[in-house]
């Protein structure tokens, strides 16, 4: 008789390892693979083997989170999803019906989830479709305007974003600036909140646009950016919402 297979999406050794050895002892009907621990391995695998029983998927990869995989690539079999914090798409998740397990999480939970899918035949397989589909969708890129030319900017390449007089202006890892013809607020809503951060009512910055944290008086905290002079504060209200996102 053909094992069932189990497939683990994930991008840390250790937490595969784990996830590995739970499954080995509460289904050992079943046969493990992975780790697949980037966007692309995940579209790459999934495009020849898409006959698992049961997934396992970090949402956080190497290179991007899994739904931009399952955009490309829809997995047959139900998914439970594995992450190490809320993010944006954790309330999608739980109003699409689908559970998660919060790291680091025990076998007692893995063995609940897993019995919840087998005695649930109302749980279909196409919950992943439905749940991609319902997922905020983020800016890639903008139409911005150079002296008399247009340019593409890559949201990737934005530093960072700072508003002045009531002027918008994101700023490549070059050190170019472009005019944003909208309102921080607005724009805020449009970048993905893992990529991009709100320091203060006059910036917001991307992960890789920062370059030093340090203390500052009144619990506060000062940043520096790629390409930027200036000492940005982040109030004390901020500051442990800016940890949060920084340790993720």
């Amino acid at each position: 008789m053909r094992m069932k297979k189990i497939l683990i999406i994930e991008d840390n050794a250790l937490s595969f390892e784990r996830i590995k050895d739970m499954l080995a002892r509460v289904k050992p009907d079943c046969e493990v693979y992975g780790p697949l621990a980037s966007v692309s391995e995940v579209v790459e695998h999934l495009s020849a083997n898409n006959d698992y029983y049961l997934i396992f998927s970090d949402i956080c990869l190497l290179d991007g989170t899994v739904f931009e995989a399952f955009k490309k690539v829809m997995p047959k079999s139900f998914v439970i999803f594995t992450t190490a914090y809320n993010d944006y798409a954790m309330e999608a998740i739980k109003n699409n019906g689908v559970d998660y397990l919060m790291k680091p999480f025990a076998e007692d939970e893995v063995r609940t989830a897993i019995q919840k899918i087998e005695s649930n035949p109302l749980l279909r397989k196409e919950h992943v479709e439905e749940l991609v589909r319902d997922l905020p969708t983020y800016k890639e890129r903008f139409l911005v305007e150079r002296g008399d030319e247009f340019a593409i900017l890559a949201v990737k390449d934005i530093c960072f974003v700072c508003k002045s007089d009531n002027h918008v202006t994101a700023v490549d890892y070059s050190g170019v600036s472009y005019y944003i013809d909208e309102p921080m607020a607005e724009l805020e809503k449009k970048l993905n909140p893992n990529m991009f951060f709100r320091l203060n009512r006059q910036y917001m910055a991307s992960m890789k646009g920062i370059r030093k944290i340090s203390s500052f008086f009144g619990s506060r905290l000062s940043v520096r950016l790629h390409g930027c002079d200036e000492r940005i504060v982040i109030s004390k209200e901020r500051a442990a919402a800016f940890k949060a996102w920084i340790d993720k």
